[in-house]
């Protein structure tokens, strides 16, 4: 009898250590609504392009608060990790998010050394060109004598995140009856040279942690960096999560999931067809999406 107990007592430890060393299969363990697979009716992927310079868009982008500065930020001091392409597996640097050109770096300034003009020098981080023979003993910061050499490193600017990429699972909840925007990742989108390239993705669960310590610090000022702005009623600004959660964005939607991970315009592309009828074609995706949430509830 005894030996019975004994095995039975093993068997349920054995049980409940499997369950626990078992990587979570109920929930998609980046999901900020935590919806088990089991509850879900309807689940689709959906990228959404979210364009800052739109007027709907502008609350995310102010003099006090602004998204995209928010993340570089949390990017340079290394409380958010940024992750090579929207699969989000392989982490980047800060410098490899950061950096958009490196330089090559000029010898070191001699400050004993006779320049010449248009000969560079280094210097505190920057590459200078001398604009004067018999430079010596003239610091790189003096402009009379030096100016700054178009060879610069390129730093990643606020001002360069043009654009928002949001990566959300569309989820109906059969239980709740109710459909659901399950953010997952998002990417920083940046214009270099006429053409807008994404150069790092963020898991949104990580981000919505940094923004809601910032939006309860004690710093005010810290505070305030986090706030989508009401530009109609201040009274009514919000911080950037609850501003995502209550959908204050417009996403033009890039692409659905599919089996060929193709964008719709890259399928309209294939198919011979023109890039308007694909601009037309992602309006009519937003359409099918209502349509289909309609015919759930009336499911």
């Amino acid at each position: 009898m005894k030996m019975r107990i004994s095995i039975i007592v093993f068997l349920l430890v054995g049980l409940f250590t499997n369950a626990f060393s078992q990587r979570d299969t109920i929930v998609n363990p980046n999901s900020i609504e935590k919806i088990p697979f089991y509850e879900q009716l309807y689940r689709f992927r959906v990228w959404r392009n979210v364009n800052l310079q739109e007027k709907q868009n502008a609350a995310f982008k102010s003099a006090k608060s602004d998204i995209g500065a928010f993340i570089i930020k949390c990017i340079k001091n290394g409380s958010l990790i940024a992750y090579d392409g929207d699969s989000v597996k392989a982490p980047k640097t800060p410098d490899q998010v950061l950096v958009l050109n490196s330089a090559v770096q000029s010898p070191p300034y001699d400050a004993k050394k006779n320049y010449v003009a248009s000969e560079e020098a280094y210097f505190e981080g920057k590459n200078y060109l001398s604009s004067r023979n018999d430079n010596i003993g003239h610091l790189p910061t003096d402009n009379q004598w030096w100016e700054l050499s178009s060879n610069q490193t390129d730093f990643l600017l606020p001002a360069q995140v043009k654009e928002l990429q949001i990566v959300e699972d569309l989820i109906f909840d059969k239980r709740r009856s109710r459909l659901y925007y399950d953010i997952l990742y998002v990417g920083i989108i940046v214009e270099k040279d006429g053409n807008y390239n994404p150069q790092g993705y963020v898991y949104y669960k990580d981000l919505v942690k940094l923004i809601e310590k910032a939006a309860h610090s004690k710093d005010l000022d810290e505070r305030d960096k986090v706030q989508w702005r009401n530009r109609y009623n201040p009274s009514e600004n919000k911080t950037f999560v609850d501003a995502f959660k209550l959908r204050l964005f417009h996403g033009v939607i890039e692409k659905v999931e599919n089996p060929d991970d193709r964008t719709i315009q890259n399928i309209y592309e294939l198919n011979g067809r023109t890039i308007g009828e694909s601009v037309f074609a992602r309006w009519e995706e937003e359409m099918k999406m209502m349509e289909k949430e309609h015919n759930l509830w009336e499911y």
